[in-house]
């Protein structure tokens, strides 16, 4: 009884997910493009990796999240009068860790099976990266490549033009199946997979770029 409830409840989850559950809009995605040139009268800045920042989120589709950060490795942008026209950043996927969690031990356990062939497979691919193929002053198109793994996305930016420079924020929503982020189950209990394990196919970043002359 406790297992058919247990089931019932998951494809309730999984229903009401599918029929307007309320999150962020997930990017839809394109073949890579060519990567955008900037003009003659652009300025180009070299990204703060220290003051940079990109913010991950991931839920379970029962219950239960998890936020964390991902360093900013190097990167650059080209931008004319505040509209960016070019441009590149790339992360240390080994950097990945958890915010918010003040029990060591679970942190060490998310951030190693993040690590692991289960997601990103950090060993094989070190570094993941975001290359603008079409500038904008609102949205702006790139080449997100995570796990080797490259498709062309569209993206809202808001950008503030400072003394030293610029800064660059993004918000936006991925569907981590169209990068091979997936997680095999090879658990023989099905039950207890499901009730602690599930996730749900949305990572959400929010980035924010210092860049600087």
């Amino acid at each position: 009884m406790k297992k058919t409830l247990l089931i019932l409840s998951v494809s309730t989850a999984l229903l009401f997910t599918a029929c307007g559950n309320p999150q962020k809009e997930t990017v839809d995605t394109e073949d890579a493009g060519e990567a955008a040139e900037a003009t003659v009268e652009s300025v180009a800045y070299t990204v703060d990796a220290e003051a940079s920042n990109v913010q991950w989120t991931g839920n379970k589709i029962l219950e239960g999240s998890h936020t964390g950060t991902i360093n900013i490795s190097e990167g650059s942008i080209s931008a004319k009068e505040g509209v960016i026209e070019s441009g590149s950043f790339t992360l240390d996927m080994a950097s990945f860790d958890e915010t918010g969690n003040d029990d060591a031990d679970m942190v060490a356990k998310l951030i190693g099976h993040l690590k692991s062939p289960d997601f990103f497979n950090v060993d094989s691919f070190a570094t993941a990266s975001f290359e603008i193929t079409e500038g904008g002053a609102e949205m702006v198109k790139g080449n997100l490549t995570i796990k080797g793994i490259t498709n062309q996305i569209e993206i809202p930016v808001s950008t503030e033009m400072t003394d030293a420079g610029m800064t660059a924020t993004s918000s936006f929503t991925i569907n981590r199946n169209d990068w091979g982020v997936t997680w095999g189950n090879n658990s023989t209990n099905k039950i207890e997979f499901l009730k602690d394990n599930f996730i749900k196919d949305e990572i959400s970043f929010d980035v924010s770029l210092v860049a600087n002359k």
